[in-house]
């Protein structure tokens, strides 16, 4: 399977009901808190990913911090906070990969020019690929009228 048909077949994954109201979260808070863990100790970070279907993306250097947490521990989580209190909660599995082309597959979907990213004196460039296994929205609203987030797992 080629990267792009990979890409497609990600896109094509049933996503939640309320999947439009998430991107809605995502576009108007573009970064995001990545949690990845060492041992028992969490590691949250700011980043920018990028989404396709139920996939995100994070660019990172080789050797970075976040590239050797995801290998100890492929288990992360993402949070988009807004200003008016939506939150998303994106958690699944993730992998690192150094492979250029992969990551020129992705390059067009980030919200900024991932050659600026990756400038002459970065270490290589690193992805961190995420398969997103679990949504939540909160919104302030609902957790005044005490309701539960709306939450969507991804099926077996």
């Amino acid at each position: 399977m080629t990267q792009q048909q990979d890409l497609n077949t990600v896109a094509t994954v049933s996503a939640p009901d309320f999947w439009p109201e998430a991107l809605a979260i995502i576009q108007s808070a573009p970064i995001g808190l990545l949690a990845t863990s060492h041992g028992r100790q969490p590691h949250v970070r700011p980043v920018v990913p990028a989404y396709v279907g139920l996939r995100a993306y994070v660019l990172t250097s080789s050797g970075s911090p976040k590239t050797h947490q995801v290998e100890g521990n492929e288990l992360v989580e993402l949070l988009h906070w807004t200003s008016d209190f939506r939150h998303l909660n994106l958690s699944g599995s993730a992998e690192v990969t150094e492979d250029t082309d992969e990551i020129a597959e992705a390059a067009p979907h980030f919200p900024y020019t991932v050659d600026d990213f990756f400038g002459p004196d970065i270490r290589a460039p690193a992805m961190i690929k995420i398969t997103i296994q679990r949504v939540s929205i909160t919104t302030f609203n609902d957790i005044i009228a005490d309701k539960r987030p709306r939450i969507w797992r991804a099926s077996d």
